[in-house]
């Protein structure tokens, strides 16, 4: 994570993620951030929705509790959230 904080050139939100293929890399993981649907391969991000403060990701694949602060850099996707919780994709 300090590697990718250390070396973004600017912040994203999730919004812009939409449309993009990525791959699952790995993730920090915590009670706010449910990823029991996430597909092995790489998949297309296809729709975002909020509810209050939580955040879906194509219907139910990505459930977070709170919007992160969207980092890329390298083709490296960090979603860093409030409470501690990381999720890393990579750009395909």
């Amino acid at each position: 994570m300090a590697t990718v904080e250390a070396h973004h050139q600017r912040s994203a939100s999730v919004e812009q993620l939409l449309g993009r293929h990525v791959r699952y890399q790995k993730h920090k993981p915590g009670r706010h951030l449910s990823l029991e649907r996430l597909p092995l391969g790489s998949f297309q991000i296809e729709s975002f929705h909020r509810f209050g403060d939580r955040v879906v990701l194509n219907d139910g694949l990505i459930v977070m509790e709170n919007a992160p602060t969207v980092i890329e850099r390298g083709g490296r996707i960090a979603l860093l959230f409030a409470t501690g919780e990381e999720l890393y994709l990579w750009a395909e």
